[in-house]
């Protein structure tokens, strides 16, 4: 007979929980242990309820353009839990000069598609201006092997420093709590090249990404009251009802689809629902000392791995580590002594979120936006703010507000007390928005090197993580930060994991059934 096929997941975030999942279906043979180090499982994915608000500390949402994470939960029976952004607030607004401007409408992942919002934003000079209207005729570059460029450099490239700085930066340089002077376009963003090297400009790749989304969907017809040809005989093509709708100023524009979905009882839910559906064994409180080499079996199936921990070794067929980077340092240098110098290139940032909750009353301002953005240029300590019970429904009590506000680097640290932290909040958030009260409560949570910062030479870094891991069948690396970024990326990675130990256990099936004939 024989013998079963061992997985150890190590790592009980959504990478590691969707992984041991996705083996129940496409290896129910195998026996898959997962090993957490911390007494709970769902990695940066935190919810929790307090005097009636729910809390998401870590990740609120994940990109609906990317269906990886929407298809886990409609598989897990969340389909009638997920939520859309709330239509009436689906904008943002851009911190400059000391107060809180909108985003123009028409911004695609930092790219302007629309030049009237962009002509009457009071965020850009007119030369500034003028200089995103060349970005039509800016030469693509020729990109040759190995080359990268930061995001920063990328945008500026393309549409001048203005737009780079004030916009475009900290929008896409902000999901990874980061600079975007500092992150690489190829790793974060690889669509922004592929969109210069098809189009040979943002603009026209975005135009035509919009206009691709259009022709799908059903034409949504205008208000009588706001359709100034209503009366005439002669009906109105596609082309010009999206024109005039284009044209029409940001406030009487009817929403588009949501960014981002949620699930109506936090994110925690994915996690809750993902532990459930896993039927093999998992441990909590089980740090990995190590992940090293079994001796070989000159008469066994194949090269098996044992992963030490503190007080016990499990033998293994395949080893999957969800981790960091720094975490796989650690773990995976008794497996390979050139690892610990490969993954010791790879950044992280720390981070922490701050919760206020106030009276609706105490906040002199319409919070008609999911939040706002904060460049660099403009000196201040938080990176961004999210109007919580203006982004999302199911979240904040009648008659209360809830903000969020983002710290990284020096103001996450642990030698910032809590309550120092919450008093930087308050201030930050005072900056741009009127305050009448105290805050009524101050929810804190920390990330300690957790976000990951694809920095230049991301991808050529992570390539020659997977050469030196080639030596080493069965053993793999996903999650957060290696092969994309953000859940359904997570999710993605997982899915090809559990695929690939799938189709290795089943070619060592039949190996041991041509032996045995």
């Amino acid at each position: 007979m024989s013998r079963r096929t061992r997985v150890v997941v190590i790592g009980g975030g959504i990478t590691g929980l969707t992984t041991a999942y996705a083996l129940e279906h496409l290896a129910p043979e195998a026996e898959v242990v997962l090993v957490e180090a911390s007494p709970r499982l769902g990695g940066n994915i935190v919810t929790d309820v307090h005097n009636g608000f729910l809390i998401d500390y870590g990740p609120d949402s994940w990109v609906a353009a990317k269906p990886h994470a929407t298809d886990l939960a409609r598989e897990l029976g969340l389909g009638d839990e997920l939520i859309e952004t709330i239509p009436a607030n689906r904008k943002v607004y851009i911190a400059h000069n000391g107060a809180l401007h909108s985003m123009p409408e028409g911004v695609l992942l930092g790219v302007p598609t629309e030049a009237y919002p962009i002509a009457v934003s009071e965020l850009f000079t007119w030369d500034a201006k003028l200089r995103m209207g060349l970005e039509l005729v800016v030469p693509p570059r020729a990109w040759h092997d190995g080359e990268d460029e930061t995001v920063g450099a990328f945008l500026e490239r393309r549409f001048g420093e203005q737009l780079t700085e004030r916009l475009a930066g900290p929008l896409l340089g902000g999901i990874f709590a980061g600079d975007a002077y500092q992150i690489s376009v190829r790793a974060a963003f690889p669509q922004l090249v592929a969109a210069e090297k098809t189009h040979g400009s943002l603009i026209r790749a975005m135009r035509a990404q919009k206009a691709a989304r259009t022709a799908k969907s059903p034409e949504r017809p205008a208000p009588r009251d706001e359709d100034p040809e209503h009366d005439r005989r002669r009906p109105r093509s596609s082309r010009e009802k999206r024109d005039a709708r284009d044209a029409a100023p940001p406030s009487r524009r009817p929403a588009g689809p949501s960014a981002f979905l949620s699930l109506k009882r936090g994110m925690g839910d994915l996690v809750v629902n993902l532990a459930h559906r896993v039927k093999g064994e998992v441990r909590l409180g089980a740090p990995v000392e190590s992940v090293s080499a079994a001796p070989v079996d000159r008469g066994g199936p194949g090269r098996r791995y044992r992963v030490a921990l503190r007080d016990e070794v499990l033998e293994a067929d395949h080893v999957v580590f969800t981790g960091p980077a720094h975490a796989a340092r650690r773990a995976l240098a008794p497996l390979d002594d050139t690892l610990p110098a490969l993954l010791g290139e790879f950044d992280y940032a720390s981070t922490a979120t701050v919760f206020l909750a106030f009276k609706r009353s105490d906040v002199d301002h319409p919070l008609d936006a999911s939040g706002y953005i904060v460049p660099r240029s403009a000196g201040r300590a938080a990176l961004a703010c999210t109007w919580v019970g203006s982004k999302w429904d199911h979240r904040v009590p009648g008659g209360q507000a809830l903000v969020r506000l983002f710290f990284s680097g020096q103001h996450a640290g642990r030698e910032v007390t809590d309550e120092a932290l919450a008093d930087l909040a308050r201030r930050e958030l005072a900056a741009f928005v009127p305050l009448r009260g105290m805050a009524q409560f101050a929810r804190i949570h920390r990330y300690g090197m957790a976000s990951p910062q694809p920095s230049l030479g991301h991808l050529a870094r992570l390539a020659r993580v997977e050469r030196a891991l080639s030596a080493h069948p069965g053993v793999y690396l996903a999650g957060n930060g290696y092969d994309g970024i953000g859940i359904p990326e997570c999710i993605r990675q997982a899915r090809e994991v559990a695929r690939a130990i799938a189709d290795a256990s089943a070619g060592r099936a039949t190996r041991e059934r041509e032996a045995r004939t």
